[in-house]
């Protein structure tokens, strides 16, 4: 098998005790070292057996079925990406996301290595036999995968798990590397990916989960699509004439608006015309708190939202009527006007295309809401009150997403919310997604 040959300066992904440390010479086969991750061993099926994830076994016979015959020169390694359920050490049957598993054939010899695929797998699913030293136990099923070491540790065979993909060119198909395979980085952007993985999404399946400042996870955005949330949240404050994301007036610089959320966005659009490949028709929720100066903060995104707005991209109103594109953008916090007296009405700035809705205040008198200026009706969770079941119809007739946020995290609570009709369940730990039996109303 020919594969080309890629000079990549990077790092390894693997810890200490991987292939880049010097190993104790043994004549048998053996694993030398674990990853830091868990994967489903097999193939499960999540929220209530509905959804199917890709346990590490069937990503080994992707990985061993392409990289069959394959040359792998010396000192070189045959390096491959692929989809993993990474299972968090818990049930993976209720607890998990979508990561990567990242393969690599590391030749230490001077010759070459011609690498057998029923090798490769007999070599790569030790790591997940029951009674290996990375297997978690029956009872998870799953494994941290690692290092088997070949013979007296002439070739190595290595899996490790991480939630981020590598450049597009090493997923899915092996290449032959001079280093290590390695995830994307931030480029200095925050935390982010640059470039942001469009290609990374096309077995995520949408859920009616809002990822709750989103912002503060590892890598926003990527995270909230990986788990299959339709909504997401920034706190964006206007400073020195820019956007930036953060919580407080006090958590350093942050990062801006439009590097972790709007240019991403917008790429992943491009690439895919949408955000869900599964659901091509569904919308991101992206949810805009605004925390200081409204007028500045609103201009500025008037502003900011004009490539998402020519492209076309952005669900926008026109005379009282909702028209649903993408990526809708609903403004809170000091994006309300009134927002603390009994009727908040939407902020009455400039708004090209009516692009940018409101967050309704669903414990409050909604009468200055309708579905041409506002898309959410939320509360905090313990305001709900006595007649939580009227205010939520009176929403939905309204044509509002139902929210709470402050609410309970318990995945119990989640799936009594979502059996109520909350449109828009707040999520904090985005791994707990999986146990729940969302409805597939969304949009």
């Amino acid at each position: 098998m020919k594969i080309t040959v890629f000079t990549i300066a990077t790092f390894s992904l693997l810890p200490a005790t991987g292939h880049a440390a010097a190993l104790q010479r043994r004549a048998s086969d053996y694993i030398s070292s674990c990853g830091p991750s868990w994967m489903a061993v097999n193939n499960v099926k999540t929220n209530h057996d509905t959804v199917e994830r890709t346990g590490f076994n069937t990503a080994v016979d992707k990985f061993c079925n392409a990289a069959h015959g394959a040359e792998v020169g010396a000192k070189l390694f045959l390096s491959m990406a692929t989809r993993v359920w990474l299972g968090y050490g818990a049930d993976p049957k209720t607890t998990g996301i979508n990561g990567y598993v990242y393969f690599e054939i590391h030749n230490k010899q001077n010759d070459k290595h011609i690498v057998d695929g029923g090798k490769c797998k007999e070599y790569l699913k030790n790591l997940s036999k029951d009674g290996s030293k990375c297997y978690g136990g029956k009872s998870h099923d799953d494994t941290k995968g690692g290092t088997w070491q070949v013979g007296n540790d002439l070739v190595s065979y290595h899996a490790i798990a991480d939630k981020v993909p590598p450049i597009f060119e090493q997923m899915d198909k092996p290449v032959v590397l001079s280093n290590a395979i390695a995830p994307l980085s931030n480029n200095g952007k925050g935390k982010t990916l640059d470039p942001f993985p469009v290609e990374g999404f096309g077995d995520s399946v949408p859920f009616a989960c809002h990822s709750h400042n989103d912002y503060e996870r590892d890598t926003a955005l990527y995270s909230a699509l990986s788990a299959g949330c339709v909504s997401v949240e920034a706190d964006i404050w206007e400073i020195n004439g820019d956007l930036i994301v953060k919580h407080n007036s006090g958590d350093g610089n942050g990062n801006t608006l439009q590097n972790l959320y709007l240019n991403p966005l917008k790429a992943l659009v491009d690439k895919n015309k949408a955000i869900f490949p599964k659901a091509p028709k569904q919308s991101l929720n992206l949810l805009i708190d605004f925390k200081n100066d409204a007028d500045k903060t609103w201009d500025l995104l008037v502003k900011q939202l004009q490539p998402l707005r020519d492209a076309g991209y952005l669900s926008t109103s026109s005379d009282g009527q909702f028209k649903q594109g993408l990526i809708t953008i609903i403004a809170s916090g000091n994006g309300i006007a009134d927002k603390d007296s009994n009727a908040p009405k939407p902020l009455g700035r400039d708004n090209p295309q009516g692009a940018i809705f409101a967050d309704a205040r669903i414990d409050k008198d909604m009468v200055n809401f309708n579905a041409g200026n506002a898309y959410f009706a939320s509360a905090k969770y313990s305001d709900r009150g006595t007649n939580e079941a009227a205010k939520r119809d009176e929403a939905h007739k309204k044509g509002f997403k139902v929210r709470y946020w402050d609410g309970p995290a318990s995945t119990a609570d989640w799936q009594i919310l979502v059996d109520e009709g909350v449109d828009r369940v707040n999520v904090d730990e985005l791994q707990n997604v999986a146990a729940v039996a969302w409805r597939g109303d969304l949009l």
